[in-house]
């Protein structure tokens, strides 16, 4: 899975691999390989870096993700390539009409909201599976449910309209 990563104006491509239950980082010529643990509640992680320790602490909000680590404290926006593709293909139209649409083939394990709900931007409207991962899928800007195309255990296609907000 690709990332890209902005911190203190500065941004990154990192390539995530998994091979069997290791970790591996790629960015551009630079290659580390990864361990990493949850420890206690969810916030908390124990984290190998080609074999060295480190205890992290992460707060995410959104795509900012604040780090804790080796004294020091680190913002980091992360977008990976899902998101970037969901971003391209749920934006609003004229009209004030916004399209939720899948970023990739997946399968609608819930849908958090119902026709006729006011939403947040940034409210999560539908949790989409895809490649064994749960990915919430959320409103681009403030509106209302005005329709809902899928169904809770569906298969639904890359591109495919999940939902309609005004």
């Amino acid at each position: 899975m690709k990332y890209l990563t902005r911190m203190d104006g500065e941004e990154r491509e990192f390539v995530i691999e998994r091979h069997g239950d290791r970790l591996t980082a790629r960015c551009g010529d630079v290659v580390r390989h990864l361990d990493l643990a949850l420890v206690g509640d969810g916030a908390a992680f124990s984290l190998l870096v080609d074999g060295r320790s480190y205890d992290v602490v992460a707060d995410i909000q959104k795509e900012d993700v604040t780090l804790q680590m080796v004294g020091q404290r680190f913002v980091v926006h992360v977008e990976d390539e899902r998101e970037r593709a969901a971003h391209a293909v749920a934006g609003n139209k004229q009209g004030g009409k916004q399209e939720l649409r899948a970023a990739m083939p997946g399968i609608v394990i819930d849908i958090k909201v119902a026709v006729g709900d006011v939403v947040e931007e940034g409210k999560t409207l539908v949790v989409l599976e895809a490649m064994k991962m749960q990915n919430p899928l959320g409103a681009e800007a403030p509106g209302k449910v005005t329709r809902i195309l899928c169904k809770k255990g569906e298969a639904v296609a890359a591109g495919a309209l999940l939902l309609e907000l005004e």
